[in-house]
């Protein structure tokens, strides 16, 4: 007779794992039925592999949840999978900014009648990038949406409203505040290398009582007409 296999294993089928790594921590999502249904699970290690904390479930939906994907950035860990609660497949999205100790809520990232399946998410600095294939147009293609800051995967509405012209930032790296020529009455908001928002400035004392280092700032949204997706990275020198 064979070696026993773990608990998890007796219990159902794990099934599509995905892994990604950030220094010694590790991250590892799945899809399990031990409950009766497939729903996403995680592991994680902080020791490079030597040792696990025990199996966490990230859905509790009744339906069936699965294909999921992990990337890590920092702090912050992004989960992404296909889900029918809904009554069709749709992909879904939760994020951890402490390693993987809390998550928040489940974020839908599509709104369609039509079928999304085999997500796949990566991240970059702030930045958050999901793939997908769909059937809305009749035939299977591959959709791509992405978020700027890390904080989540922003819903992608259609709307093309006014757009905020480019802007410039000077001096820039700056020691006390830097400013936006031309939008010093507007409002930015500033977030950190790991995606966190660390202020919202107006145009003219832009950083201002920041420490030293490297942040990303992107034009606020003051009136839902206006739109603006450009990112400036900024240095602040002390």
């Amino acid at each position: 007779m064979g070696p026993r296999p773990p608990a998890h294993q007796q219990r159902g089928n794990s099934s599509c794992p995905s892994v990604a790594a950030f220094g010694s921590n590790i991250h590892v999502v799945w899809h399990d039925d031990r409950n009766g249904n497939p729903e996403i699970y995680t592991k994680r290690c902080t020791d490079g592999g030597t040792t696990w904390d025990p199996d966490l479930r990230l859905t509790n939906e009744g339906a069936t949840s699965e294909n999921s994907s992990v990337a890590v950035s920092g702090s912050n860990v992004h989960v992404i999978w296909q889900d029918n609660r809904d009554g069709n497949y749709e992909i879904y999205f939760k994020r951890s900014s402490d390693w993987g100790t809390t998550w928040s809520p489940d974020l839908r990232l599509t709104i369609n009648s039509a079928s999304s399946y085999y997500s796949s998410v990566a991240a970059s600095g702030p930045r958050i990038h999901v793939v997908w294939e769909d059937n809305r147009d009749g035939n299977w293609e591959i959709y791509y949406k992405r978020n700027p800051t890390g904080n989540s995967v922003e819903e992608n509405t259609g709307f093309e409203g006014p757009r905020v012209q480019g802007f410039k930032i000077t001096p820039n790296p700056f020691a006390t505040f830097a400013k936006a020529p031309g939008h010093e009455a507007e409002r930015f908001s500033l977030y950190d290398n790991s995606g966190r928002k660390v202020g919202t400035y107006k145009g003219d004392r832009i950083g201002e009582g920041l420490g030293a280092g490297v942040y990303f700032l992107k034009y606020q949204e003051m009136l839902k007409q206006v739109q603006h997706d450009e990112i400036v990275r900024i240095v602040k020198l002390r």
